[in-house]
């Protein structure tokens, strides 16, 4: 038994040392307690191209949304931790009646916005872009009350995240509004009413990946405890904004639904959708909350079934848009991953193929390395139990021969 042990703890303190950074950060942006424990370096290549096929004119207006730069010094996403480190590093559109613009809304998402208006049968509109992106595994780490600070509820934050209630986020419903506070104790500080929260959705709600991609919001998931990654969400939102505690839904897709997986440089990913409904995208959605001082902390609640993903995010987790839900003028609310987003006149016809490839480029995750760890303990594991058999062998013999001796 004790060599049984004693391989464990060699295996405990050889492995850590050489996989993770376990980099503590503190930062002068409003973002601190937060390790960056690994990090892998994505190419992300999208090509989009719409083919017009019928209707006089095909009019055409596109909205595409840009993978967000997610870190505390970006301009975009203050008091953000740097999940998703992005740089566009090229962006083509070929078809475009007119320059494309940038358009940014209010949550501080950013959008290729262009147009075809005089589309004819056969004519296409093209957009092609090239990303480095590099996605960081966060783990904030235990954060004492002295280290939270007070909010500024004048802030605009409040108003875009927690104030209000609104459709899918029904903060003002009296059963959720209850349940919020019978969660939670009034003395728990802000990061322990969001693990409370977090907790209980995850314990209310059977995940059903059955439902219909139409947003069904935080009251339906409530009253029927059902739900996807939305809903849980939605749910967790509702109830932080009940407690006071900005929240606010982060959409985008992961790489893979293993997160078991260690990414070697050179490994792929390929998605696609195309326009008669096909799609290969892992659509997914999950929760930041702002606690002051510490900054925006992701937690995915969804994942938190299987996992430990309160105060965490991994670098599996690819962002498009963050904020409450948004709607797209000519387009129905029907999907919580609307990219892309295409209006046009009903009379058109068309076919599109949109796909998006991502290729490791870096890794700080040295396989070899880890390889090398497992073997060596494993044998370091194997020899002291053999030793240990050895001894326990000869002493066996040798007591057995003292017996003899003694008769």
């Amino acid at each position: 038994m004790k060599a049984f042990k004693l391989a464990f703890l060699v295996l405990i303190f050889l492995f850590p040392l050489n996989i993770t950074n376990g980099l503590e950060v503190s930062s002068s942006d409003g973002v601190s307690n937060y390790s960056i424990n690994r990090s892998i370096t994505y190419q992300v290549e999208i090509n989009f191209t719409l083919t017009h096929s019928s209707g006089a004119n095909g009019d055409y207006l596109f909205k595409f949304s840009r993978l967000n730069d997610r870190q505390p010094n970006s301009s975009l996403t203050q008091y953000s931790g740097p999940y998703q480190e992005s740089e566009l590093q090229y962006s083509s559109i070929i078809g475009s009646d007119n320059d494309p613009f940038i358009y940014r809304d209010k949550f501080n998402n950013t959008y290729d916005v262009f147009n075809a208006s005089s589309l004819s049968p056969s004519d296409t509109i093209t957009l092609n872009q090239q990303y480095e992106i590099t996605l960081n595994e966060v783990f904030f780490n235990d954060i004492n009350s002295s280290e939270i600070g007070e909010y500024d509820t004048s802030n605009e934050m409040f108003s875009l995240y927690c104030n209000n209630s609104e459709v899918y986020y029904e903060k003002d419903d009296i059963n959720i509004n209850a349940t919020s506070y019978s969660i939670v104790n009034p003395s728990d500080n802000l990061v322990v009413k969001a693990q409370k929260i977090n907790d209980w959705v995850v314990d209310h709600l059977e995940y059903d990946d059955s439902l219909p991609a139409q947003e069904m919001g935080a009251k339906w998931a409530y009253d029927n405890q059902l739900g996807d990654c939305s809903e849980y969400s939605s749910l967790m939102i509702t109830l932080l904004r009940c407690q006071g505690i900005p929240a606010r839904k982060v959409t985008g897709f992961v790489i893979t639904t293993n997160p078991t997986i260690v990414p070697q440089v050179g490994q792929e990913w390929s998605f696609y959708t195309r326009s008669n409904g096909q799609s290969t995208f892992l659509g997914h959605a999950w929760v930041e909350y702002y606690v002051p001082n510490i900054g925006w902390i992701a937690c995915d609640p969804t994942w938190d079934e299987t996992g430990d993903y309160f105060n965490y995010i991994d670098y599996f987790h690819l962002n498009l848009n963050i904020g409450a839900w948004f709607s797209i003028p000519g387009l129905p609310d029907d999907s919580e991953f609307p990219h892309p987003c295409i209006v046009y006149d009903v009379s058109s016809t068309f076919d599109y193929d949109y796909n998006l490839n991502l290729k490791v480029i870096s890794t700080d995750i040295n396989i070899t390395e880890i390889i090398v760890i497992i073997v060596i303990g494993s044998i370091v594991g194997i020899v002291i139990v053999v030793v240990a058999l050895l001894i326990r062998s000869n002493r066996k013999k040798r007591k057995q021969y003292e017996q003899f001796s003694n008769h």
